[in-house]
């Protein structure tokens, strides 16, 4: 049977997956991932086409009366031969509507922030942790003891102490070292010194070359204990049923992520208008693959935010079609020589080169150089300043000292 000369197609509006042009003539045009894909079809198979949308954005559900919304609704009661619109396969859409080949395989994930550095004043003190510190600093209290108790007192334990501390500074040492015994003594302590003081060191230059970073968000349940804890959202687009499926999912941190965006009706559209307005701090996006790819081109966001490798599902994208249409077999045909020559994701790499070059051309081009900001050693300066007002303490105390000391020795 020869294929329709003219047909019918259901579809929803989307920024770089359909978008509808009408020209000062009146002429449509079609751009966008799946436009461009509906036009290589239709030339192929030389049918005309006429759009149309449902008066709501919605895919497709079962409402409370029994009866299929969105496109599935159209689809479903003939209005439309078929519809296109990152419809997804599943088993209730199969029994009102027959699938198509599938045109692509997307996977769902979500879009998040990748993490920021780590500003603070302790700095300086995270090349150890927590115990490595304890260590350190009971080794320093009780070697000048051994060692007062070795030399019978021959120096004062604070004297040792001070000079044991230095040594972990790479100070010189104030005491007589000419002694056998002051040397079996002290050499272990140097050799543990240099050890601590090289790693320390080594470290703590890494951290001022590669600042340190903030624990990110990875996968699923990493996302559903941040919005949990409420320091994030997650945001959905509008009509999807990715929540639907979360909700009935077995487990309990993708059910409660499903819950609470449909709770508190995280959703947005994705349009120009849609994307650009989404404040994106601490949050993240649920969506195909493919149209995340989309919102990190419109938002001019590739350095900062990043798609997670987690998945949700995998979903087979397909036309819906209606299940008296005539010509399904020949239709499938055409999508799979499409899919398996590569086309489609041809399709899908021309928009994104076309996305990027559209943002890099309205962005100024800022040359990324490497510096170090004072926040990167801010903690190092702190140190140093205490430091020398320490040390400026004691010297003038010494002076004092020396100075009460030759006055009394003088009376």
């Amino acid at each position: 049977m020869k294929f329709p000369s003219e047909v019918s197609v259901a579809f929803l509006p989307s920024k770089h997956m359909f978008e509808v042009n009408v020209s000062d003539d009146g002429k449509v045009e079609l751009s966008g991932i799946e436009g461009k894909f509906l036009n290589l079809i239709s030339s192929i198979l030389k049918f005309k086409f006429h759009l149309a949308n449902p008066p709501y954005r919605d895919w497709g559900r079962i409402d409370e009366t029994g009866n299929w919304t969105g496109l599935m609704g159209m689809v479903h009661r003939k209005e439309v031969d078929f519809a296109l619109s990152t419809l997804t396969i599943t088993e209730d859409r199969m029994e009102a509507v027959h699938f198509t080949t599938p045109y692509t395989i997307e996977d769902v994930t979500f879009l998040v922030e990748k993490p920021g550095l780590v500003y603070n004043g302790v700095n300086i003190f995270q090349p150890f942790d927590f115990f490595t510190w304890i260590c350190v600093l009971m080794v320093l209290i009780f070697s000048p003891g051994l060692c007062w108790i070795f030399l019978n007192s021959k120096h004062s334990y604070i004297k040792l102490f001070f000079n044991f501390f230095g040594f972990l500074l790479r100070q010189p040492a104030s005491i007589n070292t000419n002694s056998v015994k002051i040397k079996l003594l002290i050499s272990p302590w140097c050799f543990f010194t240099l050890v601590v003081s090289c790693i320390y060191s080594s470290i703590i230059f890494s951290y001022m070359t590669l600042p340190l970073h903030q624990k990110g968000i990875h996968n699923f349940r990493e996302l559903s204990e941040a919005v949990k804890r409420g320091s994030y959202r997650c945001l959905a687009e509008k009509g999807t049923t990715i929540t639907k499926y979360m909700v009935s999912d077995d487990a309990e941190y993708l059910k409660f992520l499903g819950e609470s965006i449909e709770t508190n009706k995280w959703f947005f559209y994705m349009s120009d208008t849609g994307i650009r307005d989404i404040n994106m701090r601490n949050t993240a996006i649920l969506n195909v693959h493919f149209k995340l790819e989309m919102i990190i081109g419109l938002k001019g966001i590739a350095d900062s935010f990043q798609i997670s490798k987690d998945v949700f599902a995998s979903w087979k994208l397909a036309l819906a079609v209606r299940k008296d249409f005539c010509c399904r077999k020949k239709l499938n045909k055409v999508i799979s020589r499409v899919w398996n020559s590569g086309l489609f994701h041809k399709i899908k790499s021309d928009e994104w080169f076309k996305l990027s070059l559209s943002v890099s051309k309205s962005d100024e081009v800022k040359t990324m150089r490497q510096k170090i900001k004072i926040n990167d050693i801010q903690s190092l300066l702190v140190a140093l300043c205490v430091g020398y007002i320490l040390s400026s303490c004691v010297c003038i105390g010494e002076i004092i000292y020396f100075h009460i000391k030759r006055v009394y020795f003088n009376d």
